[in-house]
């Protein structure tokens, strides 16, 4: 068999179609997060050393992209689910997601 008959043009659409928005190799809540945590660091001290690491942070979020792109999704979403009272019982963080 041809392996090129095995991947379906479709296969190609799902995939493009359930990315996250990117910009340059970054998902946007990347770098949202490579801009705000230097920020909020940067106004919490009241200096402006912090927003050197801007560059450090996109790197670094550069490299978590080429990874997978999902990674800040799945960590997003671990941070907004509660924490179920039978956790030890089931090892997860909620019943159902929401």
């Amino acid at each position: 068999m041809d392996d090129d008959a095995y991947y379906d043009e479709g296969e190609l659409l799902v995939v493009a179609m359930t990315r996250p928005a990117m910009l340059g190799g970054l998902t946007l809540s990347s770098i949202g997060m490579s801009f705000f945590m230097p920020g909020m660091a940067a106004m919490v001290t009241k200096s402006i050393y912090f927003f050197s690491l801007i560059p450090v942070c996109l790197f670094i979020s550069y490299l978590v992209c080429l990874k997978d792109v999902y990674l800040f999704s799945i960590v997003e979403s671990y941070t907004r689910l509660k924490v179920c009272v039978n956790k030890r019982l089931w090892g997860c963080r909620s019943y159902a997601p929401r």
